[in-house]
């Protein structure tokens, strides 16, 4: 009699192959953005030696807003292509959902990882072509004038204590890309509609009384009058950017909590090919 073999689930919803499939394509997207990076890092790195020009390196950072854009990217692929093609081959619903998350998550942090990598290799490299050729390689900060290798210490210590909260960032934005990707998927002019839309419908529906009001004390007011509605409007965008600083990241996060659920009931329904 042959003996049964037992199967965990992780084998029978076949997420081993969803990983793998997820593993080709996001290593051939990310590795792909990393080396237009390297390239074109490396063109302005050489430029000086050609060129009557100076190469400034002003500090070491992660690159979140490359990784967020290519986050989009890759999330509206997966939940697109990437979703029909493991579907067809009688894959769980649940599986190509959580293994599209999973292949996300890593692939975009490995990007954000590529990205504070790379500018430490060119700061490096920086810092050793400052010592030969001084007026084409320069260290350069906003804020104080610092030494290069001051420079680089300093700036390689804010990036890794900033690296924690990109990460948290990118892993929160995938979240919503991927519910994004899945809603475009499934009705692409509705989703337009509520993304684009909506947001402008209600600026407009806020601003234009705002903006007739103000239209109105200005035909016939003061000077007093007038000084007393530009501290209004003053004390209106305070109020949106103390909200933006302090209540964003409370809302960015519940936003990608939220996101997880309703990205797979939208994926959920998607039909088998």
């Amino acid at each position: 009699m042959q003996p049964t073999l037992e199967r965990t689930w992780w084998q029978s919803a076949r997420l081993n192959g969803v990983l793998r499939y997820q593993w080709k394509a996001l290593s051939r997207g990310v590795g792909l953005v990393m080396l237009i990076l390297m390239v074109s890092q490396a063109i302005s790195f050489l430029m000086p030696l050609a060129l009557d020009m100076t190469y400034p390196f002003t500090g070491i950072y992660a690159d979140l807003g490359v990784t967020l854009v290519v986050a989009l990217i890759s999330a509206c692929v997966a939940a697109g292509k990437s979703t029909r093609f493991l579907l067809r081959f009688g894959t769980s619903r649940l599986s190509v959902w959580l293994g599209n998350l999973i292949g996300l998550f890593a692939g975009m942090v490995g990007l954000l990882l590529g990205t504070m990598l790379l500018s430490m290799l060119m700061g490096a490299l920086t810092l050793a072509m400052a010592n030969a050729m001084p007026r084409k390689y320069v260290f350069q900060r906003f804020f104080g004038e610092l030494e290069g290798a001051t420079l680089y210490g300093e700036s390689l210590t804010e990036a890794l204590k900033t690296l924690p909260t990109y990460i948290l960032y990118t892993l929160e934005w995938t979240c919503m890309f991927y519910l994004l990707g899945c809603c475009l998927r499934r009705n692409r002019a509705a989703t337009l509609f509520v993304i684009i839309g909506v947001p402008m419908l209600l600026m407009i529906l806020t601003l234009i009384p705002a903006v007739r009001q103000a239209a109105r004390v200005m035909e016939n007011a003061d000077d007093r009058q007038m000084m007393l509605l530009g501290i209004q409007w003053l004390k209106y965008l305070t109020d949106f950017v103390h909200f933006v600083e302090h209540e964003w990241p409370t809302l960015q996060l519940a936003g990608a909590v939220v996101s997880l659920p309703l990205s797979y009931l939208c994926m959920r329904g998607t039909p088998q090919p």
